[in-house]
């Protein structure tokens, strides 16, 4: 009762003697001392509310009045800390933040702006790294082959053909790649304790050091080689597909650039600094596009390799009743009244098809005629339809999000708009490849994968594993977008595929012991040569590998894709091509 009865007197007289602690401590510089003064103090000037509550309140309203007490201590805490940070130290920050400006480059530099601009720093000047509480986590292969890692504080690429993928890690530029998409796992910031990352926040002070996690790609190092070393300095891409979940195991461009060239070593000079400039603008003014990632987001024409959609689409929507199914390859096709008639790209093919013919034959040699008869015999709105759900939209409608989430892509179309495959010539010329339908290699490697996988479409994906330590923190699963046809005329398209590698213009892509379904193509451009396709998967009684290439102004697809396939699907199957 005694205590009782002096409770409130010594929580008035300490309220002034809080106000005084923590004031005081807003002027001191050490931070640690701060901490002292701040707590003591909030829990001086707790003592008087607490006092009320223990005189006046119920235990329930005492409970509840204790608990907003605590927030409102929190919030206190927080302004206080921030008013220390912007007027009491406003000075002592300042001069922080001027020595970390010393120490690396900022975003408002000249430097990171502007990259054909010179620095406002001396030429002599030195670019030390400032130190890091995290050490950057790898990157890796399927097979845990190092793709990126850390080397007297720099980061470092083995294979610098891999720069569209991996990306690059610049002070100067920022990231990119699966450097950008999985920076913050990379970095460390999911393996920080939460308490020690709010605190680091709150106090300004630097988080305790910790390892970034390793980032676990789908690619195979040895048939991305095979990928790169078969495309060679031919501007294009290869995409290398697990048909059964969508893994991406191969994806070549070129041209490419090499990240290692982008990144800064830890002591750098002003020379050093120049150079990297000097490569990052020589490389955005190119006009071959070397940063652009050709495999998923270069958009090109398709080619007769579009066939495969049609065919699938007629199959699977009773248009055509099989791969036998009668089929008449004309060497003119009139489509409407005025416009140019449909035409073969050889001159009398129907001598190697026959006429009438079968969906076998007019696949195989690629009769142009016979799939734009295929095509106004779907419908405009029954072949747009399929293009939707083999991944293919319109140009003019709301752009989508690419499946592939790891990595920037472009999301093909089978036309400008609905309206276009409306005028019966427009939906004739989709249908065998040309008109205004723009793909990436990776649709089309996709588009192969969907006939090799019972007819469902997957949804593609470059990380398999991001891990820190034993614990995984993502682990990918496989995931199908839709059934795009049926698995009864993905069957009877594995049928047709297969036979154009066994009778048609497929045929070099042979390989032995290994029983391959393709499609070769011819992509016309306008006053140029035009770009050379081929898509394929293999084995076509247990498929696992689908694959596109695309050859840019490489002529027919026979003579410039096919035989980079080739040599990739050698690879995989660990056989001479």
């Amino acid at each position: 009762m005694q205590l009782a009865r002096w409770r409130t007197p010594i929580a008035w007289f300490a309220v002034p003697l809080g106000l005084v602690l923590i004031g005081s401590g807003l002027f001191l510089e050490n931070t640690d001392q701060w901490r002292l003064h701040l707590l003591v103090g909030l829990w001086l000037l707790s003592l008087l509310p607490r006092a009320s509550f223990a005189q006046r309140m119920p235990a329930v309203a005492r409970s509840l009045s204790r608990l907003a007490l605590v927030c409102c201590l929190g919030f206190a805490a927080v302004a206080l800390q921030l008013t220390r940070e912007q007027v009491t130290q406003a000075a002592h920050t300042r001069e922080r933040v001027t020595a970390l400006r010393q120490t690396v480059p900022q975003p408002n530099d000249q430097t990171a702006l502007r990259p054909g601009d010179r620095t406002a720093l001396g030429s002599g000047r030195v670019w030390p790294v400032a130190s890091e509480p995290v050490t950057r986590g790898l990157i890796l292969d399927r097979n845990d082959v190092v793709l990126a890692s850390n080397q007297d504080g720099r980061r470092v690429y083995p294979n610098p053909d891999l720069g569209h993928i991996v990306g690059f890690q610049s002070r100067l530029y920022g990231v990119s790649g699966i450097e950008a998409s999985f920076d913050e796992a990379l970095a460390g910031a999911n393996t920080l304790a939460p308490t020690a990352l709010l605190e680091a926040r709150l106090l300004g002070t630097t988080p305790p050091a910790t390892a970034g996690a390793n980032v676990h790609l789908t690619l195979d190092s040895s048939l991305q080689r095979a990928a790169q070393a078969a495309l060679g300095e031919r501007p294009g891409a290869v995409v290398l597909l697990d048909t059964q979940t969508g893994a991406i195991l191969a994806m070549a461009n070129y041209p490419r650039f090499d990240p290692n060239q982008l990144v800064l070593a830890a002591q750098a000079s002003q020379a050093d600094v120049d150079a990297l400039q000097s490569t990052w603008s020589a490389l955005t003014s190119r006009g071959d596009s070397p940063l652009l990632n050709r495999a998923a987001q270069g958009r090109y024409p398709p080619g007769s390799v579009i066939k495969t959609l049609t065919a699938a689409a007629a199959l699977d929507a009773g248009v055509l009743s099989g791969p036998e199914a009668r089929v008449t390859c004309p060497n003119r096709l009139t489509t409407e009244n005025g416009a140019p008639p449909v035409r073969n790209a050889v001159e009398d093919l129907k001598r190697r098809t026959g006429n009438p013919s079968d969906l076998l034959r007019v696949y195989a040699f690629s009769c142009n005629t016979a799939f734009a008869q295929i095509g106004l015999a779907l419908g405009a709105d029954r072949f747009g339809d399929y293009a939707t759900r083999f991944g293919l939209g319109y140009a003019d409608a709301a752009a989508g999000v690419a499946d592939l989430r790891e990595l920037p892509a472009d999301v093909g179309s089978i036309a400008g708009s609905a309206a276009f495959l409306q005028r019966p010539v427009a939906l004739a010329d989709t249908a065998f490849g040309q008109g205004q339908a723009l793909v990436t290699p990776l649709d089309m490697a996709r588009m192969a994968a969907v006939i090799a996988n019972e007819g469902k479409l997957m949804r593609p994906y470059i990380v398999q594993e991001v891990r820190s330590g034993d614990q995984a923190q993502y682990t990918a699963q496989p995931e199908v977008i839709r059934q795009a046809i049926s698995p009864q005329s993905a069957r009877a398209m594995r049928t047709v595929m297969q036979r154009s590698v066994e009778i048609g213009y497929a045929k070099p892509v042979a390989l032995p012991g290994v029983n391959i379904g393709a499609k070769t193509g011819t992509a016309e451009a306008p006053s140029r040569a035009p770009h050379a396709w081929f898509v394929a998967f293999a084995p076509v009684e247990q498929p696992r590998f689908a694959i596109a290439v695309i050859a840019e102004r490489g002529g027919e697809g026979s003579r410039a894709a096919l035989p980079v396939a080739r040599t990739v699907l050698a690879a995989a199957f660990g056989v001479q091509p």
